[in-house]
């Protein structure tokens, strides 16, 4: 029992609870000891299932990192501007974009450096300023937008600008590019939740066939009186408990068979594939509270199937 000053004063009431949690979860963790073999099971059940839902994180987090990079080649677009805009107006158009939202930096093309660039391109045994005996390009701008799905609107916005004769990019490679990214995504969202109901059924079951081979102590300590929450507490901190293991195992499973493989490949694709799926904080945070959600969850259910009021 836990000892009250009669005044249901807050610090009393704030103290009542934490003794009681105290309690419950030293009894959890006094129960997890006793049953050693259920108790092994259960965190490795739990941090088998966090590991494949780890795994798969880290995987889609790798793809869709590869996706972005290879996407960066399609974030730019080349704005060319009419051939009576001289460098003034150039200049006042590239600080007008700058301020759009979707576009990250913009840089002045002269005609003379497109040239130049166009000159590169065949090589000096065709020289196009002596056969033209001109230099017939605009002005022009290379525009670098936030990301490729930013790319179409931003094109759209600066064809509307008096000063824009043409805007060039490669519409359809972005299209084809933003379509599958979202695809990804989308597919990555459904297996995660399939994944994640899944892994509740398995460690669900884990607990509960726990939790049903102490039947008989349920049944001693409401005989003797216990309220029905004063037994089901201490099991569901068994399955907080569950998780917080769980959750450690499954992090350092992860973190081990990642280090193995930057260990054990060389520099290549593969290489590269696994040093994006970096483990980040963020990361850990989720896999984290998904096994201890999980442990917590499953243990509440479980208690309240298996322990009900007399």
């Amino acid at each position: 029992m836990v000892a009250s000053c009669g005044t249901n004063c807050v610090g009393c009431f704030g103290v009542s609870w934490l003794s009681l949690l105290a309690f419950f979860l030293t009894e959890a963790w006094i129960n997890l000891r006793r049953h050693g073999v259920a108790t092994l099971a259960t965190v490795l059940t739990v941090a088998l299932v966090v590991s494949l839902w780890g795994a798969f994180a880290l995987l889609v987090k790798g793809a869709q990192r590869w996706l972005i990079w290879e996407g960066a080649k399609l974030e730019r677009l080349c704005v060319f501007l009419r051939p009576q805009a001289d460098e003034q107006v150039a200049r006042r158009l590239q600080t007008q974009l700058r301020k759009l939202p979707q576009v990250v930096a913009v840089r002045f093309v002269h005609r003379d450096e497109g040239l130049r660039r166009l000159q590169q391109l065949f090589g000096d045994s065709v020289p196009l300023k002596d056969l033209i005996g001109h230099n017939p390009l605009p002005h022009a701008l290379e525009v670098t937008c936030r990301s490729p799905q930013h790319v179409a609107r931003c094109a759209a916005i600066l064809r509307k600008m008096p000063d824009v004769d043409e805007v060039a990019y490669p519409a359809a490679a972005v299209e084809r590019f933003v379509r599958l990214l979202r695809q990804v995504r989308w597919g990555a969202n459904v297996f995660s939740l399939l994944l994640a109901i899944v892994a509740f059924a398995l460690i669900h079951n884990a607990i509960r066939l726990s939790l049903y081979g102490r039947r008989n102590e349920i049944r001693i300590m409401q005989l003797v009186g216990a309220t029905v929450w004063t037994v089901r507490s201490p099991f569901i901190a068994e399955g907080f408990l569950y998780g917080v293991f769980g959750g450690l195992m499954a992090l350092a499973m992860l973190a081990g068979l990642r280090w193995l493989g930057l260990q054990t490949l060389e520099a290549g694709y593969l290489r590269g594939t696994l040093e994006a799926m970096a483990m980040d904080a963020d990361f850990i945070q989720r896999a984290f509270a998904l096994a201890v959600g999980l442990g917590t969850v499953s243990a509440t259910i479980a208690a309240l199937q298996l322990v009900k009021p007399q």
